[in-house]
């Protein structure tokens, strides 16, 4: 199964889940290793019990031998009875701590120390016997002080070794788990920048109009249908605003040739007309129907479904400002300087709302009396188009969010989604278009579309059929 197939709350508890284990297996391995010292620990505090009596037991055995005191040989005997317990006690860890220590002959040691002692207690401290038995008494002793002098110096270094193995381990712990836990981080943000890409693709099918069915990360298909929801009825909305105001445009339009038709009919009901007059009226009908019947095909033909073909974009942008003629008041002048031979492939009806949109908006930002613009020339393989307005202009912190979507200066009536259409539309149209604008000054959108010939145009239909 492909990674990309799964949920990304399930990759998330995946390697959270690998965490943990790992985790857990470091922690494991600490509490045997702590256990580990833990009996090293103990093992060398009964290592220093059986030093430190023994270095009783041989002080005892010196005091004894100079004053014979009674107490002196009592502790004596103490203490090597406590020595020999902790040697009997201690000593298969002797063993294993160095198979080479003769455990065997110090026990030999042990006993003759203790024959010994039993033999002095019967004896007389005068007696010339006792050196002799003193001589081996000291040697045993001599024997048993370095035998545990030598297994204290060996657990403290065993000890040492172990806690500078624990520190090892420790560093050796931290240093994986930083590159796991920054591992770990990389993989989720290379995930969630995949997911968020997806989804981003996904948002630019929808806004371009090429999404049929999204292909995201099930967290985010709910997003993508509220989202896609969102974006058609905001659509349909912006086209609903504009037709509102081309009904207003239209309607002042169509009730001028509708008067001068009532007029004429009015006046051809008079049977005394002259025949002449009467052909005068007949033409001036047929003129006026004529005019009604283009406005009418101007708006069929704005809002008719299309394909891409050739658009003339001389014609459609005086069709554009036809349609537009009763919404832009006289106060604003309207100066064309557009080649006639420019042509645009792409879709009428789509490239006729971008233009009505930045008209819309630059009637909008001139108050009183002002100039709009529309310039179009060829350079190179590119389509170069002006449209300049002499408005209020854009705040310099608004000129980088007026084609985000729900994006408004206006103060009422405006819901921020036409210039967010009319950058979709040009990018859909693989063009591009960009803004300047000064305060009190006024505006100028920049847009360039691709130069396309029959043949390329061909072309790529040959190659998005492959």
């Amino acid at each position: 199964m492909k990674i990309k197939n799964l949920s990304l709350k399930f990759q998330l508890f995946v390697g959270y889940l690998i965490f943990l284990t790992f985790i857990f297996l470091i922690s494991i391995l600490f509490w045997r290793f702590s256990i580990q010292i833990e009996k090293e620990v103990d093992y060398g505090e009964k290592s220093s019990e059986f030093l430190e009596n023994v270095l009783e037991m041989r002080r005892y055995e010196k005091n004894y031998f100079l004053y014979h005191n009674k107490s002196d040989f009592e502790n004596l005997k103490n203490y090597f009875v406590k020595s020999k317990d902790l040697f009997e006690l201690l000593k298969p860890q002797f063993i294993k701590l160095n198979p080479e220590i003769k455990v065997d002959k110090m026990e030999k040691n042990f006993i003759s120390y203790g024959n010994l002692l039993n033999a002095l207690t019967n004896l007389n401290p005068k007696d010339r016997y006792i050196l002799k038995i003193e001589e081996k008494i000291r040697n045993y002793g001599s024997e048993i002080s370095k035998f545990a002098e030598s297994i204290k110096i060996k657990e403290k270094f065993i000890l040492t070794n172990y806690i500078r193995s624990a520190k090892n381990l420790f560093l050796f712990f931290s240093l994986f788990l930083s590159l796991f836990a920054l591992t770990g981080l990389l993989f989720w943000y290379k995930l969630l920048i995949s997911s968020l890409n997806t989804l981003e693709i996904e948002v630019k099918k929808i806004l371009s109009g090429k999404s049929k069915e999204a292909i995201v990360p099930p967290e985010f298909q709910h997003f993508i249908d509220t989202f896609k929801k969102t974006y058609f009825t905001f659509l349909e909305t912006e086209k609903i605003s504009s037709l509102g105001k081309l009904l207003f445009s239209i309607a002042h339009e169509i009730n001028n040739p509708l008067s001068n038709i009532s007029t004429s009919i009015e006046l051809l009901k008079d049977e005394n007309l002259d025949q002449k007059f009467k052909k005068e009226l007949f033409n001036d009908l047929e003129t006026e129907i004529e005019r009604t019947k283009n406005i009418i095909h101007s708006v069929l033909d704005f809002y008719k479904v299309k394909e891409k073909s050739f658009v003339n974009l001389k014609n459609c942008i005086n069709n554009t400002l036809h349609l537009l003629k009763g919404y832009i008041p006289s106060r604003i002048s309207l100066y064309l300087d557009i080649p006639d031979n420019i042509e645009i492939w792409g879709n009428k009806s789509q490239i006729q709302q971008i233009f009505i949109n930045l008209i819309k908006n630059a009637v909008e930002a001139i108050k009183e009396e002002g100039e709009i613009e529309i310039k179009a020339f060829q350079d190179g393989n590119k389509i170069k188009i002006m449209v300049k307005d002499t408005g209020e202009g854009i705040p310099k912190e608004n000129l980088l969010k007026i084609f985000e979507p729900f994006f408004s200066t206006k103060k009422s009536g405006g819901h921020g989604m036409g210039l967010f259409v009319v950058y979709n539309l040009v990018r859909e149209h693989e063009g591009t278009i960009w803004v300047e604008s000064e305060l009190n000054k006024g505006t100028v959108f920049y847009i360039e579309f691709p130069l396309k010939s029959k043949d390329e145009i061909i072309g790529e239909e040959v190659h998005g059929t492959l």
